[in-house]
């Protein structure tokens, strides 16, 4: 059986309700922005600059002086990663003037992206439990 690690360091901790709206916000806005689709095409990377499969914001974690947000998100089939995290670097500074535009915040924060692999951690748990199971 393999090490099962039920305490991971990643795990969300309690935030300041300001901290929560903000947050609330700033996933309402990338989901807005990711329906509309109109993302600029850059000029040196024009295939890397779109968006290849549909994208779902899971979790927007915001450090407690509102100064860095990271950006966990999962592409739809769990297909293409890596060029979804590559798009997602590339329109970085669009998604920080969106914010700008639609919210009112002192700072804009400093954005990180990231893959959400809650899914794939809750699949291996599940699997390692299914087999702890059927060898009873």
């Amino acid at each position: 059986m393999s090490k099962l690690n039920l305490f991971r360091a990643d795990i969300r901790k309690p935030t300041s309700r300001r901290n929560d709206k903000v947050a609330m916000q700033l996933k309402e806005c990338f989901a807005h922005a990711l329906s509309q689709g109109d993302f600029p095409v850059l000029p040196k990377h024009e295939n890397e600059s779109r968006l290849q499969t549909p994208v779902t914001i899971t979790y927007v974690d915001l450090s407690p002086d509102l100064r860095n947000a990271t950006v966990y998100f999962v592409p739809l089939g769990g297909l293409k990663k890596s060029e979804t995290v590559r798009f997602f670097e590339l329109q970085s500074h669009y998604f920080k003037n969106l914010i700008a535009k639609k919210m009112k915040l002192r700072f804009i924060p400093n954005l990180i992206f990231k893959l959400d692999n809650s899914f794939e951690y809750s699949e291996r748990i599940d699997a390692i439990l299914n087999e702890a199971k059927s060898k009873l």
